[in-house]
């Protein structure tokens, strides 16, 4: 029998809970202990140490690999602007005589404009930190705009229509300029292209109201209260995203070299060598057929739970739509679906290393544990193979996926502690599939021929 058999078990599973940091570390007798005993041999210890050792074995830092750097002054730029903005919100909410409003509207206008959100932008020493608080704050105190505005009677729906389209042909420009995808350094450069379209991607789903009207006219009739916050919220995040595209969009011009060639054929050209590798694999429709008609499995058992989380994870059908917001994105599509494939063919790899039955009733902490430090093995050692910025984009999806395996084990009250383990298991063996078929599809665009 194997060491995990043969380990017997005092508890019951649903008594089974994952001990704090603090208690794990003053059982083993403190750090040296632990690393000790637990990296190495987690089958000798009981399951509630073993799911600890598990989510404090180390993750990736961030679910981004690598992103464009953000400098102190854009980042202070940005919270200046959303100072302005608090500041403009706070005046006319000042304007308003609450009797003669809703409760719902008294909510949005008697708190913090931006939820919080500029003082954790003035608090934040990370110039990328600061950068995110003051664009979601500024999504928050543009709302208080307009819910203020409501109130005082001046909500001018004609006026956020003219400003969305504004704001779309500022994106389209944007988009429009990089469109050659001209590079001189691959591993660099189609990063720094991905990061622009993926900014640009969201400020377009910011940017509402021009589509919206059914008809030519600058006309919304039918909006609510909350319609036109929410627009005038989003207008302000979208124009703070183009901001920070195009900050990016320079700092990837002025790496490029003196003979930048156009990608834009080879893009087009490897985005449908990607989509018809992904058409070889069954579609989401299919393999949920195959699971609930076929094999009729539910997540009553370790293989189900197994069978339906690699499901969720590997058979996403995102990357199939194409809305307007992404349309001439080449680059965006292209990293998104070179994930999708990535994560289809994890599917049989992480199968086959779960290594359940039909016939089982538990999983073993042990096991999740091991496939955690697996992952993280391979994640390091792929990762310091394809050093280039392109590849952190690409393996961001797995760097997720293995940091998203500690969710259930720290949080999962009320399930049973092996759904949670097998569960964890499948994050971790995905992102480690993931990784091991990165070079298959980073290798091809980066390569020295592909870049004359």
């Amino acid at each position: 029998m194997s060491p995990d058999e043969q380990r017997p078990s005092t508890h019951s599973d649903d008594q089974r809970s994952t001990l704090s940091r603090r208690q794990l570390l003053g059982l083993l007798g403190g750090g040296g202990a632990l690393a000790g005993i637990g990296w190495f041999a987690p089958e000798w210890l009981p399951d509630p140490v073993t799911d600890t050792l598990t989510t404090m074995y180390p993750d990736p830092s961030s679910n981004y690999v690598w992103r464009p750097p953000v400098s102190d002054e854009h980042a202070d730029e940005a919270v200046q602007r959303l100072e302005e903005t608090v500041e403009r919100a706070t005046v006319l909410a000042s304007q308003v005589d609450f009797d003669t409003i809703d409760e719902d509207m008294r909510f949005h206008l008697r708190g913090s404009p931006a939820g919080g959100h500029l003082e954790s932008a003035r608090d934040k020493l990370n110039a990328r930190d600061r950068l995110q608080h003051a664009t979601t704050g500024l999504q928050y105190a543009g709302e208080t705009i307009g819910y203020a505005k409501v109130a005082l009677g001046e909500d001018d729906p004609e006026f956020l229509v003219e400003r969305s389209r504004e704001l779309e042909r500022t994106t389209d420009e944007t988009v429009d300029s990089i469109s050659e995808y001209r590079v001189s350094d691959p591993g660099r450069d189609l990063a720094y292209l991905y990061s622009v379209e993926r900014l640009l991607s969201f400020a377009r789903i910011n940017i509402g109201w021009d589509r919206s009207a059914d008809d030519e006219s600058n006309v919304v009739d039918d909006y609510s209260p909350r319609d036109f916050a929410a627009e005038w919220g989003s207008h302000l995040q979208a124009k703070q995203r183009i901001r920070t595209a195009r900050y990016y969009r320079e700092q990837y011009r002025s790496g490029l070299g003196d003979d930048p060639r156009s990608h834009r054929e080879r893009l087009d050209d490897a985005l449908l060598g990607i989509l018809a590798e992904i058409d070889r694999y069954p579609t989401r429709d299919e393999m949920r057929t195959k699971l609930e008609d076929e094999l009729d499995l539910d997540q009553s058992t370790p293989y189900g739970a197994a069978r339906w989380e690699l499901f969720t994870l590997c058979f996403d059908n995102d990357f199939r739509y194409i809305g307007d917001f992404e349309r001439d994105l080449t680059m965006k599509h292209l990293v998104d679906s070179a994930q999708s494939l990535l994560a289809r063919q994890a599917h049989e790899f992480a199968l086959s290393e779960l290594d359940v039955e039909p016939e089982d009733s538990d999983y073993d902490s042990g096991r999740s544990f091991r496939a955690k430090r697996r992952a993280m093995h391979e994640f390091r050692e792929t990762h310091r193979e394809l050093d280039s910025h392109f590849a952190g984009v690409v393996a961001s999806e797995a760097a997720s996926r293995i940091r998203g395996g500690d969710v259930g084990l720290e949080i999962g009250d009320g399930v049973p502690r092996w759904q949670l383990r097998v569960e964890s298991a499948v994050y971790y063996f995905v992102g480690e599939g993931m990784m091991r078929n990165l070079g298959d599809v980073v290798d091809p665009l980066l390569s020295a021929e592909n870049s004359r």
